[in-house]
């Protein structure tokens, strides 16, 4: 198995960890700190949340044109990119540093009066370490993103589920002795900054390469800088996107709505990281593919390919949600969160489209095409914004998930798909062809499932653990026998012996 496929699936199981842990351990953290710390806990992650954009879009620079001088470049030409790198984001580093400094002295003008002296304090402590973890991950973030555009994937992954894991365990043994928040902030800084220097090493190691400052052409620097401008434009827009509904609601209604809301947001963030999970990975391989000639024919294949991939594990995991959410929620966080599950469903009713196709947002990436997508990200927020306002008035959390979703099929969805089509001339009339009959099987697996759930009494943990293995399998059964062509299965077959003879 090459470092692609291993990649992919070692961040799936990131994702399931990251899940996991999320179950498991965000119950037991406000069990262990309390309603109050928690919220200070969770304030300043967020507020430092916000310094991850000063990224400025350079990290995804890196992959791009280190596998792109992979393919038509030099290794004197790579030494000075990464040179170049590394400078920016030492540049960016130390901005972190005053950026974060300032916000943390001057927190007790902006944070509210219920705040007593004391926590204010800690929160200004917990920022300051969070700063410093971001700024030194900035600049050691320059290893990493070349270790990507070098299919590193193994390594890679790895070390983040090492990450995702490591600090909810040592977090739990340290919070049977004592609750202090700070010692609990450093905790994360500490794993952080210590696998991303594993990282470094591994980079030294593994790849050799050598680091040179000398002077990058002036033209590669504009369109390096344009190109993650853009990106960093997305990012923006982004969290306007996803994040402007709960703080309207938290202006317009209350915080009961802002609660519903946001947990609405965590299951189509899980959602959002079971596409992503996939797609981080092939920027390098989409990058060396249009570098070469005539590459439609291999680019239609590879987007075909990835996205059926994406609709059965989306198809797999929406579809259980779909069947069993309800009652997911009700076991997990109680009858006050009801309202979660129709949020949830009408986010995801588009927003799964544009999910399966993320390959296409690669594509974009590696042809230089990505303004576009920021151009209709940034006026569908605003018009989401703007509609909004008055929805939410009326129709509270359901009315501005209704308006985000309809915005998200017209800019996600179905300007982008005829912009494949028209400008960078992917055949769209086969990939949903292909796609769509996908997605037709799923929805009748789901209705199905839907009127056998209604059979049979779910409603405790082990009866819900029970459907969902056998929803699952059933699931599997129909799609491969239902969907998959001869060649497809024959590959599933040829896998399933491997493992047998390994056995």
């Amino acid at each position: 198995m090459n470092q692609l496929k291993i990649g992919i699936v070692l961040n799936y199981v990131s994702v399931a960890a990251t899940f996991i842990i999320g179950l498991l351990y965000t119950p037991f953290l406000i069990r262990t700190l309390g309603q109050t710390d928690y919220g200070i806990y969770a304030l300043a992650l967020a507020i430092a949340g916000y310094l991850s954009l000063l990224d400025l879009g350079i990290g995804n620079a890196i992959v791009r044109y280190i596998a792109q001088n992979q393919a038509i470049g030099t290794k004197e030409n790579e030494s000075k990119l990464v040179g170049y790198f590394f400078k920016i984001f030492t540049y960016i580093g130390l901005a972190t540093l005053v950026l974060g400094i300032s916000i943390a002295l001057n927190l007790q003008s902006v944070v509210s009066s219920d705040f007593s002296t004391e926590q204010i304090k800690t929160l200004q402590w917990m920022i300051l370490i969070l700063t410093v973890n971001f700024a030194v991950g900035f600049i050691l973030n320059t290893f990493s993103a070349v270790l990507q555009a070098y299919e590193k994937f193994v390594f890679l992954k790895i070390a983040n589920v090492v990450r995702v894991s490591l600090t909810p365990i040592i977090s739990v043994f340290y919070l049977f002795y004592s609750t202090n928040l700070i010692v609990l902030t450093a905790i994360l800084a500490i794993v952080n900054s210590a696998v991303l220097c594993v990282s470094y090493f591994y980079y030294k190691k593994s790849l050799k390469i050598k680091m040179s400052f000398e002077r990058v052409e002036k033209n590669l620097k504009k369109e390096i800088l344009g190109y993650s401008l853009v990106i960093f434009v997305v990012a923006i827009a982004d969290k306007i996107y996803w994040q402007t509904d709960q703080i309207l609601l938290g202006i317009l209604k209350n915080p009961e709505a802002v609660a519903v809301f946001a947990l609405a947001i965590q299951f189509v963030n899980i959602f959002m990281s079971l596409s992503i999970a996939i797609n981080s990975v092939f920027l390098p391989r989409v990058t060396h593919i249009v570098s070469a000639e005539n590459y439609l024919n291999n680019l239609n294949a590879l987007f075909i390919k990835v996205s059926k991939f994406q609709t059965f594990i989306m198809g797999l995991f929406l579809s259980g949600f779909v069947i069993i959410g309800e009652i997911f929620i009700e076991l997990w966080v109680g009858d006050s969160f009801k309202l979660t599950y129709l949020i949830v469903l009408i986010l995801m009713s588009t927003f799964s489209l544009d999910l399966i196709q993320n390959l296409g947002l690669v594509i974009m990436q590696a042809k230089g095409k990505y303004i576009f997508r920021a151009y209709t990200l940034i006026i569908c927020s605003i018009l989401n914004i703007l509609i909004s306002i008055p929805i939410i008035k009326i129709y509270g959390s359901v009315g501005t998930a209704a308006i985000t979703a309809i915005f998200v099929f017209i800019g996600n969805v179905f300007v982008l798909n005829i912009y494949y089509h028209k400008v960078l001339k992917l055949d769209m009339i086969d990939y949903w062809r292909k796609i769509g009959k996908l997605i037709v099987i799923i929805t009748m697996i789901t209705i199905v499932g839907f009127i056998i759930k209604g059979k049979f009494l779910v409603d405790d943990w082990g009866s819900l653990f029970i459907y969902i293995f056998i929803y699952s399998v059933i699931y599997c059964v129909v799609i491969f026998f239902a969907y998959l062509s001869k060649s497809e299965k024959l590959w599933i077959y040829n896998k399933m012996n491997r493992l047998k003879n390994r056995g």
